[in-house]
């Protein structure tokens, strides 16, 4: 593509059908409201399976231009205070914008507290039917946030020596992680 000499050169040695179907390809910037509309379309797609569905990084997607499109990379890009993102951003509307940031992107972050509430409600849900119940790395549970929400791994990471579990547990209330030690974990 394109008007230089070496484009020109490259598009001699083609074919009339070869030239015809580099012709056909999409070629150049994706334009803001295509990819909107097309993420837009996804999400309500995905969310009549999974309500509380939320785009990856690494999410691929089937569109009109690439049958493989990294959507996720698509909007990553676009999200937080990197100067690559911000400057990403400045070529959106501000319409576009708002269209961007509403879409469901990245990890639900739950704050210490939602997450205790509803694992010390696991927590006392399960001991009505074996008072000795212990909650295990690989409990899984329903949440206002999550329908399998990985609950023992979220125990897991904060208890123990590990320098990951010492580090979050350096960014919580003590009162948080009187309740996190608290809990009745392990197998």
């Amino acid at each position: 593509r394109g008007d230089g000499k070496n484009a020109q050169t490259l598009r001699a040695r083609l074919t009339a059908a070869q030239l015809k179907s580099l012709e056909a390809l999409p070629y150049g910037s994706l334009s803001a409201e295509d990819a909107l509309a097309a993420l837009e379309a996804e999400v309500a797609r995905q969310r009549e399976q999974d309500p509380t569905w939320r785009m990856t990084k690494r999410h691929v997607m089937a569109t009109a231009w690439d049958p493989a499109w990294q959507a996720g990379t698509w909007v990553s890009h676009r999200h937080g205070e990197r100067r690559q993102a911000q400057a990403l951003r400045a070529r959106l509307t501000d319409a576009e914008v708002k269209r961007l940031d509403a879409l469901p992107f990245g990890e639900v972050v739950v704050s210490a507290e939602d997450a205790l509430a509803a694992v010390e409600s696991e927590v006392a849900r399960q001991r009505e039917q074996d008072p000795n119940w212990r909650m295990p790395q690989s409990h899984v549970m329903a949440t206002a946030w999550s329908p399998a929400w990985k609950a023992g791994s979220w125990v897991s990471i904060r208890r123990g020596d590990r320098k990951q579990a010492q580090a979050i547990r350096a960014n919580m209330t003590a009162a948080h992680l009187e309740r996190v030690d608290a809990l009745p974990y392990g197998e």
